[in-house]
């Protein structure tokens, strides 16, 4: 199954605030491109309305007055001039003027069925025009660099077949609107996606420190608490979570002191009760009860290490698992075992080495025992350390391989200490391994047997060794 690779809290916050910036940044875009819209049609009621009552007095004006009438009527954003032929248009037309055009032939339809003409005209003016007016650009004392100017053209015959013709200044764009407002919104969006993710960073890198603080604790009960720092919320956080692991910590101290006293007034009454045993005339019963009372206080001393764990406190250092599973094999063969080790060289982990040659040793022991041999091979790789010890015994069914792990569970019925010790050595194991971060499972070997996989993250080595 493929590990779906989720995005991280900096990354969703980066993620919200650049999605708020384009989303604000297009409703901004939206309102823009709609005022826009309404001015130039408020643009085109005006210049309408002002054609309108031009057309109607110079209609209403003696041929020989009207130029001396468009004299008067001349603004730096509106000219009319009266001329014979009709206006010529420029054949480009920009997307402002289109939609222009549409809005200006719809407010003179009440000049009624007269030849209308509508275009653009460019020219070079001989100095920039200032603002003015509501078409744009205008004056013509304005002074600046020399630049094209272009002109909303409107021409209207008259009756007397005559052109008034009007020219209104349009405001110089030299990007398209649409395209300047992208690119705003695109650098927006750009800078605010860098400070976001600092910003996020900054925000949530306590929060890293509490997973790793979290990973302590869970392969190290004592490690050092975590320091409270940063805003009221985080130093709240991080006081609950000390308080917490000293909690914890002193739940097990209890427990294992209470362990402890139960273990001491227990002790009292079976060696008192074994010397009333030894009292026993029947040899053979005399026998049995002895050894009975020695496997309960085996079975007491067992129960009690186990509680104890005393190699919880051991300090964890550097460890080559490749020399230490060798000399497990080699004590484990020397003595008539049949042991065969297989892996690289040198391997090293930082861990706990007393505790990690008791977890083996005990898995390995376990092989020889229920399977009459035993395979250890090991291997690293960047992400974890991987132990097998593999048997060529009966087995465990597939249903009771997480119960063998329980304390004092034994697959055979005898409880004697001959055929299979007390039944802590797997619990003993596994809770050595989990405290190195790491866990133990159960297959079955190809050909018959057990498979004891043992893995180790190789992530635990450096969390141990930073709360060290």
């Amino acid at each position: 199954m493929k590990r779906k690779h989720s995005v991280g809290l900096t990354g969703r916050l980066s993620i919200i605030l650049v999605a708020v910036v384009i989303l604000l940044g297009a409703a901004g875009a939206a309102f823009y491109f709609y005022s826009q819209a309404e001015a130039r049609r408020d643009i085109a009621v005006v210049v309408a309305d002002r054609i309108f009552s031009v057309v109607e007095l110079i209609e209403g004006t003696p041929e020989n007055q009207r130029p001396m009438l468009l004299r008067a009527l001349r603004s730096p954003w509106f000219r009319a001039t009266i001329r014979a032929d009709a206006p010529q248009m420029s054949p480009d037309v920009s997307p402002e003027f289109a939609n222009l055009d549409t809005l200006l032939r719809r407010q003179l339809l009440s000049l009624g069925e007269r030849p209308i003409l509508i275009g653009e005209h460019e020219q070079q003016a001989e100095r920039a025009r200032g603002p003015g007016g509501p078409g744009g650009p205008g004056g013509d004392d304005d002074e600046g660099p020399r630049r094209h100017r272009r002109f909303l053209v409107v021409g209207v015959e008259l009756p007397d077949t005559n052109w008034l013709v009007f020219r209104v200044p349009l405001r110089e764009n030299r990007l398209p609107r649409e395209t300047h407002m992208i690119a705003v919104i695109g650098v927006s969006a750009l800078v605010i996606l860098f400070f976001a993710i600092w910003a996020a960073h900054r925000v949530t890198r306590p929060l890293a420190h509490f997973a790793e603080a979290a990973d302590r604790l869970g392969v190290d009960l004592r490690s050092s608490p975590l320091p409270e720092h940063g805003s009221r919320e985080l130093r709240k956080a991080a006081r609950a979570f000390n308080q917490m692991q000293d909690r914890l910590r002193r739940l097990i101290d209890d427990r294992t002191m209470m362990l402890a006293a139960i273990s001491h007034d227990l002790r009292t009454v079976l060696t008192r009760l074994k010397l009333r045993a030894e009292f026993i005339d029947e040899p053979q019963q005399r026998d049995k009860a002895v050894a009975d009372i020695d496997e309960m206080l085996a079975m007491l001393d067992a129960s009690l290490s186990f509680a104890r764990d005393d190699t919880a406190e051991e300090a964890r250092t550097s460890v080559d698992l490749s020399s230490l599973l060798q000399s497990l094999c080699d004590d484990l063969a020397d003595a008539g075992g049949r042991v065969a080790y297989e892996g690289p060289p040198r391997l090293a982990y930082w861990s706990q080495p007393v505790a990690m040659r008791r977890a083996f040793a005990n898995l390995i022991g376990n092989a020889l025992k229920y399977g009459g041999e035993a395979d250890v091979s090991a291997a690293g790789s960047e992400g974890a350390v991987t132990v097998e010890i593999a048997d060529r015994g009966p087995g465990i069914p597939a249903a009771m391989r997480e119960q063998v792990f329980a304390p004092f569970f034994r697959l055979e019925g005898s409880r004697s200490r001959e055929t299979g010790g007390n039944g802590l050595g797997l619990s003993v194991a596994r809770s050595i391994v989990r405290r190195h971060g790491g866990d133990i499972t159960l297959h079955d070997r190809d050909g018959g047997g057990l498979l004891v996989r043992v893995t180790l993250p190789a992530v635990a080595g450096e969390t141990s060794r930073a709360a060290a």
